[in-house]
């Protein structure tokens, strides 16, 4: 045969083979959309509970509605609260689709070649556990274990179209959306059942044109140097930007790169840059901080704490590598923190998450000797042995002069300020009060607004919000600090924490703490006294998903929408009542 010969044959193989899948694809849309048709028309619940629990839909093969059996898949008890029926059919019919990191799988490969797969369930210094696609834990011994890497896909199979049929799947969605938490139960005051709407809302404006909008933006700071400048944190793109306002309209505002830093920092779906400090004496000294992820601890990524330096104009960054202060050793890709900022005291905060996996299997929370789970504060304008930052004499794990804390204490690391936290993403200072407000993301059932001080244990996972989650790491005698205000689940699933509103005396917001969900995109206000709850109102909803919040030289408040605009809130229009 003739080489042109056989190269033609192969080709129509190959041709064959194309419209075959190209094919299939089509057939399979047409599927998908019968499917998802089916869905939004509306199905039966109760026939939809029998789909859930039958051997053909296999979703009580991973999933639980509550209690504290562990398998593969989220507990869905609140699931309807959490996902519109849009994004229930999405999830189902192509689980990879929209996949958060709490869900991706792990990969690892063992020394003698296997290849295993499966989600995290816990890992400690001597193994790896993993579910694989039956519910079923796997253990590895982490001396075996040659590769690990985080997963992009979910462990749900894509084709529930194959076992399932379309008005089976309506039943299906339809049951799963009926799945939310109870109203009308609650025994706590700082856990309200329904959070009523101001009558007049408080608008949103945007800070900059829509030609300007940023690339996931996750902080802005006000500039310490001028008063019509800001700050602007890109996660993903790893770089800071300078905005200065001009007068009148947009068209007189300036955006100019002030930090790139893609050659030092990962980034990712949720890593990237992802918080911006100035030292208290940043005019003199020109150092300000960052906080980014690496992934030079192996596969999974960790957040580095670094100072650098501003030119002597402060237009940009002086250039060179960054000084890196302190690395938090992360197990998996899951509850990073990612908030540092300067407290009253001229200490340097810093948020850090419990760093998973799913419902803190390994209690770093309760952990004094890891990093993780905590607040940490250091002092970056000393050092102390082999560390570039000291340690304030008032924290409460300091071992003074050289010597040891008493046990269970001894190994208990200096840096912590406060622990028993969750996911620490946002926090903020009563500029009059001194409070310290944070957002702590929750687990399952609650996201918790809560006033930290120092040595204090907020409780997780012996807690979750107000509610006993495990006694696993539960310890006698130990106080627990509950949090001023837990919002359930059609609320939100992701709390950003704001500001206390001082701006204006006048207002009926001032000494109002204002806060956000990042799903649900609703921005509230509250009030408190001894860390008891006053009174909290809806006041607004932000048309982004709001990641965090911004404040002025004068104590005026921006959204930063994660979609790419920052907004002003304004507030002068609208009554706290």
């Amino acid at each position: 045969m003739k080489p042109g010969c056989a190269f033609l044959i192969c080709l129509a193989v190959l041709i064959i083979a194309s419209n075959g899948l190209l094919f299939s694809q089509e057939a399979d849309k047409e599927i998908l959309a019968r499917y998802k048709a089916a869905a939004v028309k509306g199905g039966d619940v109760k026939r939809g509970e029998a789909v859930f629990k039958s051997k053909e839909a296999a979703c009580a093969n991973c999933h639980i509605l509550a209690g504290m059996e562990k398998k593969a898949g989220p507990k869905l008890g609140t699931i309807g609260d959490k996902f519109t029926q849009e994004q229930l059919i999405e999830s189902v019919l192509d689980p990879s689709a929209r996949l958060h990191p709490d869900h991706t799988t792990t990969t690892v490969v063992t020394t003698a070649g296997k290849t295993i797969s499966g989600v995290l369930h816990a890992r400690d210094k001597k193994e790896i556990q993993v579910f694989d696609g039956e519910g079923k834990v796997i253990r590895i011994s982490l001396s075996d274990v040659e590769i690990e890497k985080p997963g992009t896909t979910s462990l749900m199979p894509a084709g529930i179209f194959k076992t399932v049929k379309a008005d089976q799947f309506a039943d299906l969605i339809a049951y799963l959306g009926s799945l939310r938490q109870k109203a009308g139960t609650t025994r706590w005051p700082g856990m309200p059942d329904e959070i009523a709407m101001v009558k007049k809302p408080a608008r949103l404006e945007p800070l900059h044109s829509e030609a300007m909008k940023f690339d996931h933006p996750v902080c802005l700071i006000a500039s310490p140097t001028s008063a019509r400048e800001y700050f602007i944190v890109e996660q993903k793109t790893r770089k800071i930007f300078r905005l200065t306002k001009g007068e009148g309209d947009f068209s007189t505002d300036k955006k100019e790169l002030f930090l790139d830093l893609s050659d030092e920092a990962s980034t990712g779906q949720f890593e990237g840059v992802l918080c911006l400090a100035f030292h208290p004496d940043y005019k003199k000294n020109r150092r300000y901080y960052v906080n980014f992820h690496v992934r030079n601890q192996g596969s999974h990524f960790s957040p580095i704490i670094a100072e650098r330096r501003a030119t002597a104009d402060f237009k940009k960054d002086a250039g060179g590598k960054s000084k890196r202060l302190l690395q938090i050793p992360q197990d998996t890709d899951l509850h990073w923190g990612g908030m540092l900022a300067f407290g009253p005291d001229g200490y340097l905060y810093i948020g850090a998450g419990d760093a998973g996996p799913q419902e803190d299997p390994e209690g770093h929370g309760q952990d004094l000797s890891v990093l993780t789970g905590k607040i940490l504060r250091i002092d970056v304008d000393k050092t102390q042995g082999d560390r570039a930052y000291g340690i304030p004499p008032d924290n409460p794990f300091r071992k003074f002069d050289g010597g040891k804390l008493p046990s269970p204490l001894a190994n208990a690391r200096e840096e912590i300020y406060a622990y028993g936290l969750r996911m620490p993403w946002r926090f903020s200072w009563d500029t009059e009060t001194g409070d310290l407000w944070v957002g702590d993301i929750g687990q399952n059932l609650f996201e918790n607004v809560r006033i930290v001080r120092n040595g204090e244990n907020h409780g997780w996972n012996v807690f979750e919000g107000f509610e006993n989650f495990s006694d696993r790491f539960r310890r006698e005698g130990e106080t627990y600090i509950p949090p001023v205000l837990s919002y359930r689940r059609k609320e939100g699933v992701s709390v950003t924490a704001g500001y206390v509103y001082r701006a204006k005396k006048d207002s009926s917001y001032y000494g109002a703490f204002l806060f956000a969900d990042f799903e649900s995109k609703r921005i509230w206000a509250m009030t408190q006294k001894d860390r008891k709850l006053g009174k909290v109102r809806q006041i607004g909803r932000c048309p982004e998903k709001p990641c965090s919040f911004g404040i002025d030289n004068d104590g005026e408040l921006f959204v930063i929408g994660y979609e790419g605009t920052i907004f002003r809130l304004v507030l002068d229009d609208s009554v706290f009542e």
